[in-house]
């Protein structure tokens, strides 16, 4: 069975975004994403949320063919049961997610990132379906804003398999599942 891997920026006090939607305190740390790079070749499938696919669509002018040659060579899949279709590149799935999650998880292939968003990852979550969370701890307080572990049925225990610092201050925590 393939692992799924969540990975998030969240700030200090626990948040993906702050209370307008904005993501500048994020820290794109150049050291960090050389290091993710050679990670994203054992990642072949990638789960996105609606609501990130949708924002990602939205910023598709901004993004460099630098930025996205990392993922090419993946599947995406987007999680969704109101979007009827989705572009190309793309692939629609509708229906219960834990049910089609693991469908997915029992092809053959490499493992399985999670791109977003907080509520596809809480429900990943309850389902005991994550094996590896990766956070990108980013040295800023927002005070408000979306909350990165929404709507958690139960508690999951989990422990360090890395910590890597970075100059930028940012850190980056890896844990797998107990």
């Amino acid at each position: 069975m393939r692992k799924i891997i969540a990975g998030f920026a969240t700030s200090i006090d626990g948040f993906i975004e702050g209370p307008n939607g904005e993501i500048d305190w994020i820290i794109y740390d150049t050291e960090q994403f050389k290091e993710l790079d050679e990670s994203w070749k054992n990642i072949d499938a990638m789960f996105h949320g609606r609501k990130t696919y949708e924002t990602s669509l939205k910023m598709k002018g901004e993004v460099t063919e630098e930025m996205i040659k990392p993922f090419a060579h993946m599947k995406h899949y987007v999680f969704s049961n109101t979007l009827k279709e989705v572009e190309e590149g793309y692939i629609l799935v509708n229906g219960d997610l834990q049910t089609e999650a693991n469908k997915i998880r029992n092809q053959p292939g490499k493992d399985i990132a999670v791109f977003g968003g907080a509520e596809l990852l809480s429900s990943l979550l309850n389902y005991d379906m994550v094996d590896e969370l990766s956070l990108a701890l980013c040295p800023s307080i927002i005070g408000k804003g979306k909350s990165f572990f929404q709507h958690i049925e139960k508690r999951s225990d989990w422990t360090v398999k890395e910590v890597q610092t970075y100059k930028s201050g940012l850190i980056s925590i890896t844990y797998q599942r107990k």
